[in-house]
């Protein structure tokens, strides 16, 4: 048996991850690289391996799981001290004061986007139309890219962001256009701060650091820059897309939505936990020495594991009836954004656009519903992060 396991349709985990959390002992299956690895499923035992700093990122080497390239990832495969002085030099970028004080952009770009929905043709693709640029939109102004420039950068991320979807060639070729194009966005911004111009955005934050501990090199000011887009747009725009489409299928859920927006939080927090979007399964870690996990497994030096946090978002010993999207979750300490030092870095962002995308949308239109019928939905199966290709509405 390999994985990560084959995806299905909706927004549900494979059955194998229950399967596998019911037997005895941490499984060893065979990544896509040819690399074994034990796969962790239980989500105390997540949580253990995504905080303790003996479970190594960076030691993962070797043949790519997949499209991303370890050189293309400045945080996400990343150890300390390298990881906490690249994640400094952008963190105040998304701070909750500073997500607070973004929420007046956040609302104008929604509604800038509803508005060309408003005006189109029906049915209209929501991920499309909508949930996908609203959240690229956001990330160019936070970063300081154009947003004309989103029609050439989409095609780079998605082959960036394939799971087998794109041919290898295609795969490289992106990887290439897209450093060619943030290295020429850095060096034109770092002219301009020379030039004593200021420049808006977290791209011109980072060439002019505050501290000297979070002082970048020019690659590392490239890939961060690149990697910040694709992670601040792709797994929200997917997921409020994916969101959108279980809310509708849940007519109560919908008038909760629209009676009480002001109480959105906790659908929001439910959905996070409920949705899989995690198509590559986690993150690999190598163990540095003898670990024993809080179930009592014990991992041994150089031994890779394979934290699962969609499986542990589902763990029955943690969220009672963990295959029900329950709304009134009175607990709900889910994992969606990780866990430790890589918790993500966008959290708070991604709350905030999935609370007002998914608010703003219902109340846009009334009578919001999905115009074809469910078998008819393409899912991401083949992708980093799963979601739907399309979601045709109507009203």
């Amino acid at each position: 048996m390999t994985f990560p396991f084959p995806t299905g349709v909706g927004g549900e985990p494979p059955a194998e991850y229950a399967r596998l959390r019911s037997e005895p002992g941490l499984p060893r299956l065979r990544l896509s690289n040819g690399r074994e690895a034990l796969i962790v499923t239980g989500y105390h035992d997540v949580r253990h391996i995504l905080s303790d700093r003996r479970f190594s990122r960076s030691a993962f080497t070797g043949t790519p799981l997949f499209a991303r390239t370890a050189e293309s990832l400045a945080l996400n495969t990343a150890d300390a001290p390298d990881h906490g002085r690249r994640r400094g030099a952008i963190a105040h970028a998304f701070t909750a004061r500073r997500v607070r004080a973004l929420r007046p952009m956040v609302e104008r770009v929604a509604a800038e986007q509803l508005a060309e929905v408003a005006a189109g043709p029906r049915p209209v693709d929501l991920v499309g139309r909508f949930t996908m640029p609203f959240a690229q939109r956001v990330m160019c102004r936070i970063l300081g890219v154009p947003e004309d420039d989103l029609g050439r950068l989409k095609p780079w991320v998605d082959a960036m962001m394939s799971r087998g979807r794109f041919p290898a060639d295609a795969v490289s070729g992106a990887h290439r256009e897209m450093n060619d194009y943030f290295a020429a966005l850095v060096d034109d911004t770092r002219a301009a701060l020379d030039a004593g111009r200021a420049v808006p955005g977290l791209i011109a934050d980072m060439l002019a650091p505050r501290r000297d501990e979070h002082r970048l090199s020019r690659e590392e000011t490239i890939t961060l820059a690149a990697g910040t887009l694709m992670a601040g747009y792709e797994t929200t725009g997917n997921e409020l897309g994916a969101a959108v489409y279980e809310v509708l299928r849940r007519p109560e859920l919908t008038r909760r939505v629209r009676e009480r927006p002001d109480a959105v939080g906790p659908v929001v927090e439910e959905l996070l936990r409920y949705l899989c979007v995690n198509g590559s399964g986690g993150v690999p870690h190598v163990a540095t020495a003898d670990v024993t996990l809080p179930g009592g497994d014990v991992v041994a030096a150089g031994e890779v594991v394979v934290p699962v946090p969609d499986a542990a978002n589902h763990d029955p010993g943690v969220f009672p009836e963990p295959h029900c999207l329950r709304a009134d979750r009175a607990e709900n300490p889910h994992v969606a954004f990780g866990f430790g030092a890589h918790h993500c870095l966008g959290a708070e962002l991604a709350r905030l656009e999935m609370r007002l995308g998914l608010s703003a949308v219902l109340a846009a239109f009334p009578g919001l519903r999905v115009a074809v019928p469910e078998e008819e939905l393409r899912w991401r199966t083949d992708m980093f992060v799963r979601g739907l290709w399309e979601l045709p509405v109507t009203w």
